[in-house]
This record gives C-alpha cells, structure tokens and sequence, in this order.
C-alpha cells in the first residue's frame, strides 16, 4: 500500500515536471474538477458499483496530490505535510487512538461497552476537541459556504437548533422548498440561507455587545436579540 500511494506521488511529480498543463492550474482553476469528481463519485456510491467507487476515488486521490503539488511548488505545503496533519487531527480528536488518555471505565476501553456506548463516546470527544481547536466565535463558523444551497440550508439551521435557537426563528423559506417562480430554486434558497445566516450571527454579535462575553444562547436570548426587519 505504500509503495503504490508513494508510485502515485511520483506520476503527480513526473506529470508536474513535464512542465505542460499541470503546471498551468491554479487552486481555482481545479475546482469545477473536484467538483465534478466528487459527484461522480457519489454517483458510484448510489449505483453500488464498487469498480467505478474505487476508480473515482483514485480520482479524488489525483485531485490530493495535484492541490499538494500546486502548493509545494508555490513554497506552502507538500502532500506530506496534508497527511500529517491529517493524522495529527485523527489522532488529537480519537482519544482511544491514544493509550493513556482515557479513563479505565470509558467506553474507548471499557469491554462491556456497546456500540452505541462507543459511538457516542467518539461523537462527544471528537466535538470536545475540536472546539477546543478551533475557538470558533459563531456557531457557524466551518461551514462550507460553497456548498449546494439545500445542503447548506441544512447545515445552517441544524447548527442553530444545535446552539438553542428556536425554531419559529427559523424562515419559511428555509422550511419549504418551492419550484418555479422568478430565478432558480437553487439561488433563492442561497440566499434565502445567507440572509438567515447573517442573522444568527447579528443576533450572537448583539448579545457579546450587551453582555460584555461571549456565551451560549437561550431561547430567550436568540428572541431577544434576533434582528427585526
């Protein structure tokens, strides 16, 4: 397995020294294809096609090695330094990965624990620490904004009713999907989510100025400070 992920490392590298088209793409530029990758990937998954899986995810690998090698010839990070700060992450939010850090009775080494025992145990710990890492001020903050607007709106409203908003808070226009009408569907439940996302973030950046800290939201204080139009 290392040989062959080593072998992929050096076609990037053969194919970047060639000096042709590589090396003429940007972060940018390579995104309508890690795009168009990762949907045909999920296509694969939904056929249950298991060839065409394994074949788009060494396409998704290439798309790996192509952002790496773009950044190690600009001086900012090699495909090396990707996968150790992957494992650094893996490990940093998986406690059971290391001996020592868990508690004798915990689910991570408990052999009386179930899966779900274990599942919630790796859940709890792998938020705790990510928190942790990233002292996000907004509860959304990491959000891929990018994303397809229905995928988006999900996100951005499960965050909220995560962090207690209420959910007569949340607009109509992010509850019921309409077709048709002036524009796309897609680009009005963008915005639709943006402008509901701006408000979440009106609503905590209101609270911090009146409370002097930054704390979590009760019910009573997202209707408190939530925006009015």
């Amino acid at each position: 397995m290392t040989a062959a992920l080593a072998e992929a490392v050096d076609v990037m590298d053969r194919l970047w020294n060639f000096g042709g088209w590589e090396v003429t793409q940007t972060h940018d530029s390579l995104r309508p294809y890690l795009l168009e990758e990762t949907y045909e990937l999920l296509d694969a998954i939904g056929d249950e096609d298991v060839e065409t899986i394994k074949e788009e995810l060494g396409d998704l690998l290439l798309q790996v090695l192509f952002h790496s090698r773009i950044a190690e010839a600009a001086g900012e990070f090699t495909v090396a330094e990707v996968a150790a700060a992957l494992v650094a992450k893996l490990v940093h939010r998986s406690p059971h990965l290391s001996p020592g850090e868990t508690e004798p009775d915990a689910p991570f080494t408990d052999p009386a624990a179930t899966v779900a025992d274990k599942i919630a145990a790796q859940e709890k710990a792998w938020e705790e620490r990510k928190s942790a890492e990233k002292a996000r001020r907004s509860c959304l903050d990491g959000i891929a904004m990018a994303q397809p607007a229905l995928a988006l709106a999900e996100k951005v409203r499960s965050r909220g009713i995560k962090a207690g908003l209420p959910e007569d808070l949340v607009p109509a226009a992010l509850r019921v999907v309409e077709l048709g009408g002036p524009g796309s569907a897609e680009e009005r439940l963008r915005q639709a989510t943006l402008a509901f996302a701006a408000a979440v973030r009106s609503a905590e950046d209101a609270a911090e100025i009146d409370r002097g800290t930054r704390d979590a939201l009760t019910a009573e204080d997202w209707h408190r400070y939530w925006p009015r139009s």
